[in-house]
């Protein structure tokens, strides 16, 4: 206390004692440094800083220093973030000086005053508004204020049609970094008013930036990159049919023409907009990887900048275009390119089939990150069926799998069990590489077997050729010693297993002792199937094949009904089939229909049930642009058609599949979600008030609630997938105000990201360009508890986000409880008044664990409500599935005469902040409603 005394006497001798003191003249930052920890202490008293506010705030009244102002500012800023209850009265401190700078030639000092008042919209309003923007733009003043006016063009209330005007301008002014600025705010605009239609508006704004393309700075260019690309995006979608692609092509040209630029920040920027391109012709594309255009390309030009002074674009600016850039020195560009690779060859199948031998030659490069994305296209490619491997590209590709890397080699088999293998000669090849690889690196063999009974099943016949080729091989030594332990012997065992599944009909017979030899790779095989198939359901698959005289795909499949494979599905091992196993297999399919519901289905319905799902999780993601956009009517009214489409498969059974009823909650989340985007994304759009948007939030929030705590058995990537929607409704949320605890929301967000990092944390599972932003703005927040100024901070995180495709893997399991009282309304309960009264009721719970505390939850007139804890922990608990009658006290019922209770079972978010730590003997976190509301008639006894 002493010290502060001290130090705040000595500012106040400084400051209003003797301006004219040598060490304010000579060194005001070194006279003022001292009050800095003063400031940032957080056991600085209350009236210690409020007196050493009066003091600032006198000393920029009545300043005359050049430099002064600027020190006393900065010690109001500091003073700002570090004390919210002071802020106020420095805006308005701060308001006052800024007004009396404003009839004069705007200063440095005026631009820390405004970077002040952005902390408060309440008291910034008059000296950020449209004319006071344009009168510092028009006044003279130094470059690095011109720049800093730029830089936080979004903070200042000034009309589109202005402010393009303005940043137009100054586009051409002769210091770089504020044609930069100017190039950022033209980004920074595209994306807030993406419905400009105003072709002549667009063009202008697109061969502005363009002209820039050529400039002499590295940052000017980098800029221009974004800019063009961002404008020339908008300028496609204002077109129709044959211009839209014209423009598309043009957009395209231009972009490959800085490919070749100096800087590698330039390159880099330029394969990073070249991947958002939405389409392009064929001939055009297929430039990129020769040297030479073909004499239909020679003559084409497009609009655009081939130079500083060559105003036509020609199409041959596009030759070798990729090829430039997965041969760059800077292993950035060449990831940067290899991305934009991959968008193009998975679109166009030409393209693809060329783009191969690029891509196999990527695989010799130095770098672990750009070798990785190379396999990682060819997976995206072999996932849409267009990659297209030679023998030559299968050596490059086997070369893969004796790389140092994990992660090399994991890739590596993703992609080999996808291709299709049309010789012989290179299906040999492949399995000789497996087998090399088995023998370096053991510790993959799990992923090596997996690979290998895939790798079967597409390949039947040359599977049969190999086993009758190595069979010798494979039997017993003359002293009756199996040599399983060699590697290779492994894995023909394991591809011999998987040729009865094959997609091939009628191929040469296994001999069945095969599958006798190959329990006693019981263990080692089971582990590769991890998730798919159990040991127990194996050793019947493989007991079963042995006994048969002979076993081919013929002996597996019944008319034209479609081969299973293996790894796919359980049931595929037990075919109805005629033979002496038919009674077994009947018997096994019974024991499946008991566990799972879904076999109760007919076949044909349930393969149509998942082939619909399936599609519409495959397409949904495609959806989140027109919803980025500011277009969630369209995309609505396809989700509505999807839901309608699967609510068809609800009547199938009275309990669907847990699958079925997520994907039904998910669409519902996501029409949602758009839905509060729009409100909050497009402010200028004409919405529903608070009132709803806030019953929309409390909806969104229950919606992924429900999907996060009544669905177990989601993979890392699926849990990230919901975490990362549960971030951005919570940054939505902060940036309305009105519908948010701001201090709360804050807390909740650093959760959320701290649940996201313990969850990704040791896992192989990467982190999104989303999230990793958003870690990046805490950090830059810190802990100030200052949060109303920080919304805008956060919203800019959710440029970066997309919304991902959702895939199920494994089984999911969905959380249901059943709430019964028979005859309710015909022999209502009767109870004494001042008395509890006890509720006989049928309870039936599905997949609760001991661990889950349930509540019923009991309401009277939508307000009073009464919570009974129900006790999982007797001999049943941990069941799948459980029923049982539970008498619940009802206390204190009303003087009627009769009265209607609502009865539900909630599931207590244990995970959740508390928030009912105040109500004695109830839940203390957040409840998630498990069964539907069931209403109990009461009547009292007498009338």
């Amino acid at each position: 206390m002493v010290m502060e005394q001290r130090l705040l006497a000595d500012a106040q001798f400084l400051l209003l004692g003797s301006q004219t003191h040598p060490r304010l003249l000579s060194s005001p930052h070194s006279a003022l440094q001292p009050l800095l920890p003063l400031i940032t202490s957080p056991g600085a008293s209350l009236p210690t800083l409020s007196s050493l506010l009066k003091t600032l705030t006198l000393q920029l009244q009545c300043t005359t220093t050049t430099h002064l102002p600027r020190i006393v500012l900065a010690l109001l800023s500091a003073l700002s973030d570090h004390h919210p209850d002071l802020r106020r009265e420095i805006s308005l401190a701060v308001r006052a000086f800024a007004l009396r700078l404003l009839p004069f030639s705007p200063s440095s000092s005026f631009a820390h005053s405004l970077a002040i008042l952005f902390k408060d919209a309440d008291t910034s309003s008059d000296v950020t508004d449209e004319p006071t923007f344009l009168s510092i733009c028009f006044r003279p003043c130094k470059a690095s204020l011109r720049r800093w006016l730029l830089q936080n063009v979004d903070k200042f209330c000034v009309r589109p049609s202005v402010l393009i005007a303005v940043l137009l301008g100054f586009t051409k002014d002769p210091y770089p970094l504020t044609r930069k600025a100017a190039l950022d705010g033209l980004v920074w605009l595209s994306d807030k008013f993406v419905a400009v239609e105003d072709q002549s508006l667009l063009q202008c704004c697109y061969f502005s930036a363009a002209e820039l393309l050529f400039d002499a700075e590295d940052s000017v260019r980098c800029s221009a990159v974004r800019t063009v690309s961002e404008w020339g995006l908008l300028l496609v979608e204002s077109n129709q049919d044959k211009c839209k692609i014209d423009w598309s092509d043009a957009l395209f040209v231009q972009l490959c023409s800085m490919v070749r630029d100096m800087s590698m920040k330039v390159r880099t920027e330029a394969f990073d907009a070249l991947a958002k391109v939405p389409m392009v012709s064929q001939n055009v594309l297929l430039l990129t990887l020769t040297k030479k255009a073909t004499s239909a390309t020679k003559e084409i030009t497009f609009p655009g900048r081939y130079a500083a002074k060559i105003c036509k674009l020609p199409a041959s600016a596009a030759a070798f275009a990729f090829i430039h850039g997965l041969e760059d020195e800077f292993f950035e560009v060449r990831r940067s390119a290899c991305c934009a690779l991959r968008t193009f060859a998975i679109a166009y199948g030409d393209f693809a089939c060329e783009a191969v031998n690029l891509l196999m030659d990527m695989l010799n490069d130095d770098s672990v990150v750009v070798r990785l994305l190379a396999l990682e296209t060819m997976h995206h490619m072999a996932m849409y069926d267009c990659l297209k491997v030679q023998e030559g590209h299968l050596h490059m590709l086997l070369g893969a799998l004796a790389d140092d890397s994990t992660l090399i080699r994991s890739a590596a088999m993703k992609i080999l069990q996808l291709i299709r293998l049309h010789k012989l000669a290179m299906f040999k090849l492949c399995f000789e590489g497996l087998v090399r690889n088995l023998e370096l690196y053991p510790q993959d063999e799990a992923d090596l077997l997996s690979v290998l009974l895939n790798i079967g099943q597409n390949h039947g016949w040359f599977v049969a050729h190999l086993i009758q080729e190595n069979t010798e091989k494979i039997e017993p030594s003359v002293g009756g010693r199996l040599g399983f332990e060699s590697a290779r012997i492994v894995a023909l065992l394991v591809l011999a297993i998987s040729a009865p599944v094959s997609i091939e009909r009628g191929i040469c017979s296994i001999p069945p002792r095969m599958y006798s030899y190959a329990v006693t790779l019981l263990g080692r095989i089971s582990d590769a199937l991890i998730g798919t198939l159990n040991q127990n359901d194996l050793l019947s698959h493989l007991s079963r094949c042995s006994r048969f005289s002979c076993v081919s795909s013929s002996e597996f499949f019944r008319g034209e009904e479609s081969a299973v494979p293996l790894v796919k599905s359980d049931t595929s091992l037990y075919p109805k089939n005629d033979g002496i196993h038919g009674s077994c297999s009947q018997r096994l399919l019974e024991l499946e229909r008991a566990v799972h519901p879904i076999a109760n289905y007919p076949l044909k319905m349930h393969d149509e049930m998942e082939s619909s799902m399936g599609n519409i999780l495959q397409k949904i993601h495609s959806l989140w642009p027109l919803i980025r956009c500011g277009f969630a009517d369209e995309a609505t009214r396809t989700l509505r058609s999807w839901k309608k489409q699967l609510k068809t498969f609800t009547c199938i059974s009275s309990e669907p599949t847990a699958e079925l009823v997520f994907v039904l909650q998910y669409l519902r989340m996501i029409k949602l979600l758009g839905r509060v985007w729009i409100r909050c994304m497009f402010p200028l759009k004409p919405c529903f008030g608070v009132r709803k948007l806030e019953v929309l939030f409390r909806k969104l929030e229950r919606s992924l609630k429900e999907m996060k705590y009544r669905f177990l058995g989601f993979s890392s990537e699926q849990e990230l997938h919901i975490l990362e929607l549960i971030l951005v409704t919570l940054i939505l949320k902060l940036s309305n105000v009105k519908a948010c605890c701001p201090s709360t929301n804050l807390k909740e967000i650093s959760s959320v990201v701290t649940h996201v990092e313990h969850l990704v944390g040791g896992r192989s599972v990467e982190l999104s360009s989303f999230v990793i932003e958003l870690q990046k703005i805490l950090r830059e927040i810190g802990p100030s508890t200052a949060v109303l100024e920080n919304a805008l901070l956060l919203q800019k995180s959710l440029e970066y986000y997309t919304l991902r495709q959702f895939m199920f893997s494994g089984m999911l399991v969905h959380v249901v409880a059943k709430l019964d009282v028979y005859n309710n309304y015909e022999n209502p309960l009767h109870y004494v008044l001042g008395l509890p009264v006890g509720i006989p009721i049928e309870i039936t719970l599905r997949n609760i664990s001991r661990e889950s505390r349930m509540w019923l939850k009991m309401t009277f007139k939508e307000t009073l409500a009464q919570f009974v804890y129900l006790d999982l922990h007797g001999p049943s608990g941990g069941d799948e599935r459980r029923q049982f009658t539970f008498v619940a006290p009802f206390y204190g019922p009303p003087k009627a005469r009769s009265f209607l209770l609502k009865i539900s079972i909630g599931m207590e978010c244990s995970s959740e902040p508390p928030y009912r730590s105040n109500v004695c003997g109830g839940p203390k976190h957040e409840l998630i409603n498990i069964s539907g509301d069931s209403e109990v008639f009461l009547a009292r006894v007498g009338g």
